[in-house]
This record gives C-alpha cells, structure tokens and sequence, in this order.
C-alpha cells in the first residue's frame, strides 16, 4: 500500500447525519402522524444537505419500512435551515400496538444516514 499522510489517511469518505445536524427529533402530528425535523446549523450546510439527494421521500420509507406513499410530506424549510417530514403512524398513539405514545423516540433510524464528504466539506 503507498504511503498516506495521517491526515488523508483519517479522512472520512463520509459523514454522519448527527455530525452535521443540530437537532434531529420526532413528535406526535397527531394520533395517526409523526413528524420528523432535521434542523441543521447554517444556510450552506442545509443546501449542501438537499443538493446531496441524501434524503429524499424514499430514502425516509426505506428507514422506516412503510411504503412512500405513507410519507406524508416532506418539506425543506430553507429560512430556519431545516427538514420537516411527516409519516403514517403504523398503529394509533395510545393503541395497545404503540411503543411511544408522544413519538418522542421515533428520529433514531434518521441517524443512519450519512453524506458523501465531498459533498458536504
């Protein structure tokens, strides 16, 4: 193997969604939603995020193993730097079926995407 600075060595090829993100949460939009909200920490990061096609409806379903179509909506907020997207419940806040009844837990597969660095860097 050819010889690498410790620098380019170290580089990471790509770049996790909790290293960019200020705040990634979830909530109850209801009894049958929950919204997803993805804020990030400046104007060029959220458009370098966006531009990247990282996420998108269908990267959401594939996380959350619903058809797109229960992707609700999917909305880039460009004046406070955020994403907002909502999802179809698989069962009723409060049902018997409901393992978070506030959707307060439900962010976590979100923190699986990562971004190629060249695009975000």
């Amino acid at each position: 193997m050819p010889y690498q600075s410790a620098k380019k060595r170290n580089k990471p090829s790509r770049i996790p969604l909790r290293e960019i993100a200020e705040v990634v949460r979830s909530k109850n939009a209801g009894p049958y939603r929950i919204t997803l909200d993805i804020f990030f920490r400046d104007h060029e990061t959220f458009r370098k995020v966006m531009k990247s096609g990282e996420i998108t409806p269908k990267k959401i379903a594939e996380l959350y193993h619903i058809p797109e179509e229960q992707v609700l909506s999917f909305i880039p907020v460009e004046e406070v730097f955020a994403l907002k997207v909502t999802i179809q419940r698989q069962s009723p806040c409060g049902s018997f079926e409901d393992s978070d009844i506030y959707g307060a837990q439900q962010h976590a597969p979100l923190l699986s995407i990562s971004f190629p660095a060249s695009a975000i860097k």
